[in-house]
């Protein structure tokens, strides 16, 4: 029966490889967008479920890194310099997530339960207040920062346009399976099973000598790099940054998505990510504008009165996850 459910999960993920390698050869420029789109947030998503699925930390301030990471795009690229190395944009961007997060972790780690969530949501609320107000005009308020995306690589003779369109989805899609990769492996090491014994048990993990106060931060680190990467993908997709991206609306966003998939999979998070991104774009042209979020309100009152722990985690998608 292993066996069988091993086969099937390979079939399974060659077979979603196939379809997501051939998928701009048949589909239009919207599809490919609400794809990338995507699976961008599935990058935000996973650097959350390490931060909460597996560690059992609550953030409403997720918003923080993958926003002030995208403003570093912003005005690396426009208002502070003008910044053209792709390569340099993404080290930049993911050094500012990573020590937002590092910095958030810090003092997260004075306080425990709801108060990690407050802590989180002020540092979104001072994220949000910096960016409209326009410090020395380096984020240009509430319009946003516009053109951010960078031109196409040039090899000699040869343009390689890996920042809109089809060159970005394949882009997206590569570093998203990076991505999964290391989180994964991260979640499978001795460093995930202290992340997994601090949800469980954070009092016998500190009798046994561990100091659970240096693992919170890592995991904040963590989860704020990957989420900076996400950042950095989403403005070059849009090819502008808006204060959208810093409002504690999307940090609490992502924690309805990952609850939605199923919390401690990584899969189940970038279902959910899907499942919020296309019934955003097209519920929304059936029912109205806006009123796409009753029907996700419905669907997240079904998850959780009969599918605890998300969908991934019900039996029919159990075998996705990879989970024991």
């Amino acid at each position: 029966m292993f066996k069988e459910l091993k086969k099937l999960r390979w079939l399974t993920i060659v077979f979603i490889s196939s379809f997501l390698i051939f998928l701009p050869l048949w589909s239009g420029s919207f599809i490919i967008y609400l794809v990338s789109y995507s699976f961008i947030f599935g990058i935000f998503a996973m650097a959350y479920d390490l931060f909460f699925g597996y560690t059992g930390l609550v953030s409403f301030g997720h918003s923080t890194f993958l926003g002030m990471a995208a403003y570093a795009v912003g005005m690396f690229s426009k208002t502070l310099f003008h910044v053209g190395n792709p390569l340099l944009l993404f080290i930049v961007a993911c050094g500012v997530g990573t020590f937002l997060g590092l910095l958030v972790g810090y003092f997260c780690t004075y306080t425990r339960g709801i108060y990690v969530a407050l802590v989180t949501f002020a540092f979104a609320q001072i994220s949000w207040l910096v960016v409209m107000t326009d410090p020395g005009g380096l984020t240009w308020g509430e319009n946003g920062i516009v053109g951010v995306r960078p031109g196409p690589l040039e090899i000699g003779q040869l343009k390689l346009n890996l920042f809109s369109g089809v060159g970005l989805y394949y882009l997206v899609v590569g570093i998203f399976a990076i991505s999964y990769l290391i989180i994964w492996a991260i979640t499978r090491s001795q460093v995930g099973d202290i992340f997994k014994g601090i949800k469980q048990n954070e009092e016998r993990l500190l009798s046994l000598g561990y100091n659970t106060k240096q693992y919170k931060i890592l995991v904040f680190a963590l989860s704020g790099f990957f989420s900076a990467i996400a950042g950095v993908l989403v403005s070059f997709l849009d090819n502008c940054v808006t204060p959208a991206l810093v409002e504690w609306t999307l940090g609490a966003e992502i924690l309805l998505i990952t609850i939605l998939g199923g919390p401690g999979t990584l899969v189940g998070p970038v279902l959910g990510s899907f499942l919020v991104a296309f019934s955003k774009f097209y519920v929304s042209s059936w029912i109205g504008e806006g009123n796409w979020v009753y029907l996700l309100g419905g669907l997240y009152i079904v998850v959780v009165m009969f599918l605890r722990g998300g969908i991934i985690n019900s039996r029919t998608f159990h075998f996705l996850s990879g989970c024991s």
